[in-house]
């Protein structure tokens, strides 16, 4: 059976009040009357209802992560966000609850607002749907923090990996290897992300002089076999490229299999490198030239703001890089 504040109150010939202020920290019970309190409360092995703080408290003691990508395609990437949101949500008494979709971002938003169901929310969203999602949240007061990429809004709190910095690294390291010929995969659909790493591919081949051919950046769609079509399409050019920097690994990987259909040799022959370092990258053949984005501690950032504006919702918004 459980132990109550009952049992403690009785064995110390407290009050039920007394014991309770005690063991939440007020500051009208004397010090010594805590300590005993907190003794017994440890000798009886008492652990206090969760249900009842969270009810006394008025909150939920959870936090939810709304990411709207299909898991098996955004396992890697996820799972270390993940890693690191557990880890700050535990070390402060809250508990993570996901909440992955697939289309509908903000009817699921909607619901978490209304049901009260979280005390924040970690939101990982796709760029079109952001903007909606983000005044949703404000309207209906919840807290909340955008992981992963940055929010052009200066009232919204982010925390992401440099993605500017790792492209600007990439496209450095394809030219010191020697390749003028730098060819980049994107996406049709150019969220902050994607400008961002391909502003910086533009940057570091500027700087080292070389120019920018407007056929090297090509498009892709994250439809099955496109990603593989524009490798192809880059490898059809009358001088293709001698590199190839891929917007994410999973596109990498097909640049790497359309070129190794061909008999290509990489990198001997083209050079492949991409972003993210996903796990598939480490057993590819060659293995994957990519940056390692620090997920983790994104993810343990972004918790630890998150659960300091659900304490004090006065903080000003923190835009972490």
């Amino acid at each position: 059976m459980s132990v109550t504040i009952d049992d403690i109150a009785q064995k110390l010939n407290l009050s039920v009040s007394t014991v309770s202020k005690a063991l939440n920290d007020y500051a009208d019970v004397a010090q010594e009357t805590r300590e005993r309190v907190l003794t017994a409360a440890r000798e009886l092995d008492y652990h206090p209802s969760a249900a009842a703080r969270s009810l006394r408290r008025r909150r939920t003691d959870k936090i939810g992560f709304s990411f709207s990508f299909p898991v098996s395609l955004m396992s890697d990437y996820i799972s270390r966000l993940i890693t690191g949101a557990v880890t700050a949500a535990e070390q402060q008494g809250s508990n993570l609850i996901l909440y992955p979709l697939l289309q509908d971002q903000i009817r699921q938003v909607t619901q978490i607002c209304r049901a009260r169901e979280v005390d924040g929310l970690l939101l990982l969203g796709r760029a079109h749907m952001e903007q909606t999602t983000i005044a949703l949240l404000k309207k209906e007061d919840i807290p909340f923090v955008v992981v992963g990429r940055r929010v052009e809004d200066p009232t919204v709190s982010y925390v992401t990996p440099d993605h500017a910095a790792g492209a600007l690294a990439v496209t450095r390291h394809l030219i010191e290897l020697g390749h003028r010929r730098i060819a980049f995969t994107t996406r049709d659909v150019l969220g902050i992300t994607s400008r961002e790493r391909l502003a910086s591919y533009r940057q570091a081949l500027t700087e080292a002089g070389i120019p920018i051919d407007e056929n090297l950046i090509v498009p892709s769609s994250p439809e099955p076999g496109d990603d593989y079509r524009a490798m192809n399409t880059l490898l059809d050019l009358p001088n293709p490229p001698t590199a190839v920097f891929a917007i994410h690994d999973t596109v990498a990987m097909e640049c790497l299999r359309a070129a190794t259909d061909r008999g290509l040799r990489v990198p001997d022959d083209v050079a492949i490198a991409g972003f993210d370092n996903w796990r598939a990258g480490l057993t590819s053949h060659p293995p994957l030239t990519t940056i390692h984005p620090p997920l983790r501690d994104v993810g343990f950032r972004a918790t630890e703001i998150l659960l300091a504006r659900v304490a004090d919702r006065s903080l000003p918004p923190e835009r972490v890089t």
